[in-house]
């Protein structure tokens, strides 16, 4: 989550995805967003879609309206492994129901564990929104792990290090924050691959003829474009792996 859009949120839940179901441990799926990008790339028919059944406006003004649904979330969550992609705007919302709710003590009293993914991108309004989404985070769901991402798509942190926003991320991970680095894919092919709605199990099957034929790419500019997302993705999930827990025996 984030209230920003734009940072990586539902490109992170797909590699997320990617590296359960090599775990062994496959999720279900569930995107809170009335773009629904997750469902765009996933396919409709394997995201649960909560939406809200309001528009903005009407939700601002009497968040309840969307309760009914999110309460669905809770039951999918007790249910089993369950990967949630919010979309922006909607963090706050949520983390109000939470806390109304009390999801997070019934999580814990049940036995199901959180993580809480919370990437951001080298913007300001990205880091102070990630920043308040975390610290928001902790008190909703206290006994839960909070991972920042630090996806570098728009380039490097290093004009953030000596930022008050920075010097509370060391003091978040003094308290057991988690902070990972998210390296910007460089294939030639990725702006077709976003324009044409393909998760990265599906571009991963594709030969480079498929990828020049729908990108208009020369079979070359192709090649290197395939090579070059699957290094990325395995890179990724090497980042990642130690975050995924092994499936209980």
């Amino acid at each position: 989550m984030n209230g920003k859009g734009g940072v990586g949120k539902s490109v992170l839940m797909m590699v997320l995805s990617c590296l359960y179901d090599a775990m062994g441990r496959p999720l279900r799926l569930i995107d809170i967003d009335d773009k629904a990008k997750l469902a765009e790339f996933v396919g409709h028919d394997n995201v649960l879609s909560l939406r809200i059944g309001a528009d903005i406006k009407a939700l601002r003004a009497d968040p309840s309206l969307a309760y009914s649904y999110w309460d669905q979330l809770a039951a999918e969550i007790l249910e089993r492994d369950t990967g949630v992609d919010l979309g922006a705007n909607m963090d706050r919302h949520i983390l109000e129901w939470s806390v109304k709710s009390e999801l997070g003590e019934l999580l814990s009293e049940s036995g199901v564990s959180m993580d809480i993914y919370v990437p951001i991108t080298a913007d300001p309004l990205a880091v102070s929104a990630g920043i308040e989404v975390l610290e928001s985070a902790a008190k909703a769901f206290p006994d839960s792990r909070r991972i920042l991402v630090l996806n570098r798509i728009a380039g490097h942190f290093n004009a953030y290090e000596a930022t008050p926003e920075f010097h509370r991320i060391a003091a978040m991970r003094a308290e057991g924050l988690i902070v990972v680095g998210m390296e910007p894919c460089l294939s030639e092919a990725w702006t077709d691959f976003e324009r044409l709605k393909l998760p990265p199990w599906r571009i991963l099957q594709m030969n480079a003829a498929t990828v020049a034929q729908q990108t208009g790419l020369g079979i070359l500019a192709a090649k290197r474009a395939v090579g070059d997302y699957a290094s990325w993705l395995k890179q990724l999930q090497q980042s990642f792996a130690s975050l995924v827990p092994l499936p209980p025996q």
